[in-house]
């Protein structure tokens, strides 16, 4: 068995590993880098994708194959949110001005060559999709060839959120010859999800008490939802004071309908609440012209690199009685969230904005942390483990925990092993 690290190999995004035997070859997942957009250096020579989840750095590159006809693997939330995630790809692109040769017919051919199943034989491989927490529709990748069983987790938590069960460690296949385990966290430790979700309604309070916008920038997938379900529930117990509140993003608006037809794959939390997604206390608007402000605003793009959190930033950050809150923990370096939180002053088409607002990083992630991590290897008891989805320091700092425990790779881009 052999397999090679096109991407998420000592770097986060572009996730695509191919697994070759004597029989066949399938990719597991096969991802871009956002902000690099689409690649044409992975292979095609391909029986079959497996995707983790719908995330476009497991899923984004799909598009490349809409022609071919290569089915793809994947749970029916993941085929139905890649969808929506794939569109709105294409639609960015145009509005940005960038080439991509791909229209809504080829995200319809790559919906059609979805085997949404969790059990899928393959020549002489057998594939099983086990949840792995981290998004709604997330699964780890159980797969069975030459005698061997190797594990994928591709991104996951141990940990429930409000909305969602972490991965069951119990569920899973034990003593794997071959674990393919993420590492984004390796190094790093959080403090458990309550005291994130305290913090995080503390922070509110304060920017509330100021009379001050709220910007919080987020994905539109399961991010959105779960934080403006979060929010919607704190203003309706009354743990957070009345106040404008409000979610801008068509994609999310169009993906939240998926949460409340699907609540099987979501956690216990919300499966008894007939529609845990209709919000009493935060409106969707379409456009930023119909904020009231003060306001609290939970919008896309995740990163403050486009969309209605990449205006807000600019437009609410030079006011000190403004707050400007991030939730995800991995920020890319060149990202306007990056800029806001690390410099005084940042730039927009020429023009200086000094950073006067407060900036906040509350990680309130859906990976798992370093005691996760290492809990995980603990249980499974892999024979070897490559560490992948994660910066180098990361994974280093993992791969010296794990040593007494598994052999540990941790392999660089285009590196290719015999397992």
């Amino acid at each position: 068995m052999n397999l090679t690290f096109y991407g998420g190999a000592r770097e986060v995004g572009g996730s695509s590993i191919t697994v070759e035997t004597g029989n066949g070859k399938i990719a597991l997942d096969y991802g871009i880098k956002v902000e690099e957009g689409l690649r044409h250096d992975l292979p095609r020579d391909l029986d079959a994708v497996v995707v983790t989840h719908a995330h476009l750095d497991h899923s984004g590159n799909l598009l490349t194959l809409a022609d071919t006809g290569i089915a793809t693997i994947g749970s029916i939330a993941t085929r139905d949110i890649t969808s929506d995630l794939l569109l709105d790809l294409i639609k960015v692109h145009r509005l940005k001005g960038l080439p991509i040769p791909y229209t809504s017919r080829d995200v319809e051919k790559v919906y059609h060559a979805w085997i949404p199943q969790e059990r899928v034989g393959l020549p002489g491989m057998e594939v099983n999709l086990c949840p792995a927490g981290h998004v709604m529709g997330a699964r780890m990748v159980h797969l069975k060839a030459e005698g061997k069983n190797l594990l994928y987790t591709g991104d996951f938590c141990l940990h429930n959120t409000e909305i969602l069960d972490g991965a069951d460690i119990c569920a899973l296949p034990k003593e794997p010859d071959i674990l393919i385990m993420e590492s984004t966290y390796g190094g790093t430790c959080r403090p458990n999800r309550d005291e994130l979700v305290n913090e995080l309604l503390k922070n509110i309070i304060y920017a509330q008490e100021r009379g001050g916008n709220i910007l919080i920038p987020t994905f539109a997938f399961h991010r959105m939802q779960e934080m403006v379900r979060r929010i919607d529930l704190a203003l309706e117990k009354g743990l957070l004071p009345r106040y404008n509140a409000y979610y801008l993003s068509g994609l999310a608006e169009k993906i939240t309908a998926y949460f409340n037809d699907h609540t099987e794959f979501l956690g216990k939390m919300v499966q008894d609440d007939p529609a845990p997604f209709n919000y009493a206390r935060v409106r969707y608007l379409r456009r930023a012209e119909q904020i009231r402000q003060p306001a609290l605003v939970v919008c896309t793009a995740g990163f403050g690199h486009a969309g209605f959190s990449r205006k807000l930033l600019f437009d609410w950050i030079s006011d000190e009685e403004n707050s400007i809150i991030i939730s995800c923990g991995y920020i890319p370096k060149e990202s306007p969230l990056s800029w806001a939180r690390d410099k005084e002053v940042i730039e927009e088409n020429g023009e200086k904005f000094p950073v006067k607002a407060s900036v906040k990083q509350i990680e309130l992630s859906g990976h798992a942390d370093q005691s996760e991590l290492v809990e995980f290897v603990k249980r499974v008891q892999p024979r070897k483990t490559f560490l992948v989805h994660g910066d180098a320091q990361q994974a280093e700092a993992l791969g010296e925990l794990l040593g007494t425990l598994t052999e540990v790779a941790i392999p660089s881009k285009g590196e290719q092993f015999t397992v």
